[in-house]
């Protein structure tokens, strides 16, 4: 059974799918110029992946709650699950890294993962806002 919230939050997904689609291949197209350009560009390019991977990670995950719950209940409620968690895994990495005072050994990693957060963070909140509209 379909329904408006159903219908709304999957033709999201697969706008919010084409354009990281879009933007990740926008990066590969320009991988020449920025691997030949400054040093800035490329963490620059890496930070973009890594949100678009967290982008990539967030539509996943709520296309396989959209498919796995049919009525809007056990949607919504599957969803502020996987929502909780992840912004709670968001909040400890942003006071994580705002409260670094020198970069550690693996702040690459840190870093890399904090903005995979702010990709799952952007599409959590898209989506939320498709459901309090519907």
């Amino acid at each position: 059974m379909s329904t408006d919230t159903h219908t709304a939050v999957e033709s999201q997904l697969y706008d919010l799918f084409d354009n990281t689609k879009y933007e990740l291949s926008e990066l590969n197209q320009n991988k020449s110029l920025v691997l030949n350009g400054p040093d800035n560009k490329l963490i620059k390019r890496g930070l973009d992946i890594s949100y678009l991977q967290g982008q990539k990670k967030a539509i996943d995950a709520i296309d396989t709650i959209l498919k796995n719950n049919h009525d809007d209940t056990s949607f919504i409620t599957n969803f502020n699950t996987y929502t909780l968690t992840t912004l709670d895994s968001y909040n400890h990495s942003f006071t994580n890294f705002k409260n670094i005072d020198y970069p550690p050994a693996d702040y690459d990693v840190i870093l890399a993962h904090h903005y995979t957060l702010m990709g799952q963070k952007s599409v959590i909140d898209a989506v939320n806002s498709t459901i309090t509209q519907s």
